[in-house]
């Protein structure tokens, strides 16, 4: 058996793909590393991915989606690097062309920046399904964001079947390190994710508006891309929200993230605190 590691780019993920490498390469005839680049991640989290690879000789291949524009065509995948990986956005424009503006009725940006290009790429290599596992940075804490059809598809979560680790026990083995991911729990994952919930997501507007310049040219340029099924404009958040939509909220009294204030369950605000799919990483599946 073959082990495919999606390392996304996070703390998690990072603290999983080492302890793969230090703990369990005899059990696999080989093992890949790959980390997709959306275009859209934050410089310290391409930096991050740089120097694990450098401290651990991760050997990671890093991937980028490309986009067939032909109908019924998949996305394939190129490789790139550190230096070379896109920053500005051209290759999640690229799927917005093709698939229109994801959201939560198009969820495809996952599937498309991520998922099909590490596909494309085990594919190139000739890997074939049931030869190969694909392990996954989700903690022990993070259960319910586990595949329910991880058989079918290959999936493993090392840190959940291990019992390997939750949050609190990663944080502290970092604090160990010689480096760490130099962003907040807010800032990680895709810097403006239409996952992220409300709380984040107004607490971005404030601290740093200009991550919005992106999502906010794709819905001037390109609402109307893809297959909508009344015609109307897609735009990014829930609730069917704009860009302008989010920071027009985000005027509106409310109390600035704040990771260990929200793990009190008094503090929890349902309306602004409700995860949708989101943590501190963007996984595969």
């Amino acid at each position: 058996m073959k082990l495919a590691i999606s390392f996304s780019g996070g703390a998690t993920s990072a603290f999983m793909t080492k302890w793969l490498l230090d703990n369990k390469r005899d059990e696999y005839e080989e093992i890949i590393v790959t980390f997709a680049n959306t275009g859209q991640e934050r410089e310290e989290t391409l930096e991050f991915v740089d120097r694990c690879d450098k401290e651990w000789n991760f050997n990671v291949i890093w991937l980028e989606a490309v986009v067939d524009k032909r109908a019924n065509k998949g996305t394939g995948h190129k490789i790139v690097d550190f230096r070379t990986a896109n920053r500005d956005g051209a290759v999640f424009e690229s799927v917005i062309c093709k698939y229109g503006i994801p959201n939560q009725a198009y969820p495809h940006c996952n599937r498309e920046l991520k998922l099909a290009p590490m596909s494309s790429h085990l594919k190139e290599l000739g890997w074939k399904k049931g030869e190969y596992v694909t392990a996954i940075g989700i903690r022990i804490d993070e259960m319910d964001r586990v595949n329910s059809k991880m058989k079918e598809l290959g999936l493993i979560y090392p840190l959940c079947e291990e019992k390997r680790a939750d949050k609190k026990s990663i944080a502290k083995w970092w604090e160990k390190q010689s480096f760490s991911l130099n962003l907040r729990e807010h800032e990680g994952n895709c810097s403006w994710c239409w996952k992220k919930t409300d709380r984040k997501l107004f607490t971005l507007a404030f601290e740093n508006p200009s991550i919005f310049d992106f999502p906010r040219a794709m819905e001037k340029k390109h609402g109307l891309a893809g297959h909508n099924v009344d015609g109307a404009k897609r735009v990014f958040f829930r609730k069917n929200r704009s860009v302008s939509q989010i920071f027009e909220a985000a005027q509106l009294p409310f109390r600035m993230f704040d990771g260990e204030r929200q793990l009190d369950i008094a503090a929890f605000d349902h309306d602004l605190d409700a995860p949708n799919g989101c943590s501190e990483s963007c996984e595969v599946y």
